[in-house]
């Protein structure tokens, strides 16, 4: 487990005394994340970190990570936090959910927040309406795949993975595609070289699209996809800016803001222990980049789909 005490503060000129008091305010507020790997890892992790900076940037407040933070010590991590005072707990993803839970209950007095996490009672929850961004995407790879089979990787089993399945066989199969949507898991969230040896097993029984659910493994996915020619979908970031040729279709689930927006909500004093859910085209969550091949056809379709979506009228 790496710990950073660092303190970020978003210094500016400060104007006369109701100036310094406001920046002293801010500055008396502190947030925490803890985080199950690494800061650098281009997927999750990362864009959870982007977003307890981009609310440091912000309000002007104090911050602080772990990084790397192995199943057993999540407790430990969270708790640490919550006996010194800090205003917001964050635990980076669904598996934080029972730790949470434990540390909320062992600390009345704390925010702790979990974010992907499944709605638990006691601390708040930031996700993401997933069977949505899964259909979407669902529907846009099965309408682009010649194979009809697309490969799933996953870390490992828990909720918001699995209702994203679920909505992206949905909308695979409402996309045309006949053949099936496999999943595999790899127990491990960063492991490049397994990332790409379960893709490409995946490659292997049919896939011609694959998409990764993983922190810094999704690198391999992304590997395998490249060397074999064939597509990667993407969903925590848009990999379209990343591997524009690989990428047939991204739906962002911009975790930097939904991190943000956690953390502006404890400092407003506006956060209840309660589930808030993003949809397709909000702020926090919407349609990347498409594949300059993906016809004008299958865009507009997309988009009324998201249209209904954002109206409440959409049916699986």
């Amino acid at each position: 487990m790496t710990t950073d005490r660092r303190t970020f503060v978003a210094l500016g000129a400060a104007a006369g005394l109701a100036a310094m008091s406001g920046m002293a305010m801010a500055q008396d507020f502190r947030a925490a994340v803890v985080l199950p790997g690494s800061i650098t890892d281009q997927s999750f992790n990362q864009v959870v970190y982007e977003g307890l900076v981009k609310a440091k940037e912000r309000l002007g407040i104090e911050v602080a990570f772990s990084e790397k933070v192995k199943q057993a010590d999540q407790v430990s991590a969270m708790s640490d936090y919550a006996r010194r005072g800090y205003d917001v707990v964050i635990g980076a993803g669904g598996e934080f959910t029972a730790a949470a839970e434990r540390v909320a209950r062992q600390n009345p007095d704390a925010m702790v927040v979990v974010i992907n996490g499944a709605p638990t009672e006691g601390i708040a929850t930031f996700n993401y309406n997933n069977p949505h961004f899964g259909y979407v995407l669902g529907y846009v790879t099965g309408r682009m795949s010649e194979t009809g089979n697309a490969g799933i990787v996953g870390g490992q089993e828990f909720k918001a993975f699995l209702d994203l399945v679920e909505g992206f066989r949905k909308g695979w199969a409402a996309g045309g595609a006949t053949g099936e949507a496999m999943v595999t898991y790899t127990d491990d969230w960063d492991d490049v070289a397994k990332a790409k040896e379960a893709t490409l097993n995946l490659i292997n029984q049919g896939a011609d699209v694959v998409m990764p659910y993983l922190d810094n493994g999704s690198v391999g996915v992304i590997q395998a996809a490249e060397e074999s020619g064939i597509w990667v979908a993407g969903l925590f970031a848009d990999l379209g800016k990343s591997v524009p040729e690989t990428n047939l279709a991204s739906t962002v689930l911009d975790f930097s803001e939904a991190t943000a927006q956690a953390i502006q909500m404890a400092h407003e004093g506006t956060l209840e222990r309660k589930n808030y859910e993003f949809d397709v085209g909000s702020k926090a969550g919407y349609l990347g980049t498409l594949h300059s091949s993906v016809p004008e056809e299958v865009r507009a379709e997309v988009e009324a789909i998201i249209a209904e979506m954002q109206a409440g009228t959409f049916e699986m």
